[in-house]
């Protein structure tokens, strides 16, 4: 009977899929959270933070449609280990998750990728929102000397 209240369009509604990823946040320098960005509309996709009393443990929920998406996955340990995962993920009709290709950027505090080797539609959307994606310019050390930039510009003068 229930098949009777529902539209034509209900029924062929895609199914949403719900992600939930590690969060924390500790008075210490630890951190553990992830970000997913859409790849349709190049903006990170909205999340509800479930967090525990304290507000320094939790999970990170996401509510996706079939699409491809990009997730930005980090963690620094109270130690100041740093590891960051970046992924695409295709999430399709049936609900399924399907990993299109990892790069792993960071294990140990040790880089073992620059922003310049990432793929330049992956280098495109992270740079976009380096605003929202935690720790970000030490994932990618960015180079932010304003000396190095004067010293090219002065050399004909």
């Amino acid at each position: 009977m229930s098949n009777l209240n529902q539209t034509p369009e209900a029924q062929t509604l895609p199914k949403a899929k719900v992600l939930s990823f590690y969060y924390r946040r500790t008075g210490m320098g630890g951190l553990n959270d992830s970000v997913i960005i859409s790849f349709r509309t190049k903006r990170p996709i909205r999340s509800a933070l479930r967090t525990s009393r304290s507000g320094h443990h939790g999970s990170r929920l996401y509510r996706l449609l079939p699409a491809k998406y990009l997730i930005y996955a980090v963690e620094r340990s109270n130690a100041g280990n740093l590891y960051c995962t970046i992924s695409i993920v295709r999430v399709n009709n049936d609900g399924g998750i399907n990993t299109v290709k990892d790069w792993e950027v960071c294990r140990q505090g040790e880089h073992l990728l620059m922003l310049e080797d990432l793929p330049g539609d992956i280098r495109e959307l992270l740079v976009s929102n380096k605003d929202q994606l935690p720790l970000f310019d030490r994932v990618f050390l960015i180079n932010q000397d304003p000396d190095e930039d004067q010293d090219s510009n002065t050399e004909g003068i």
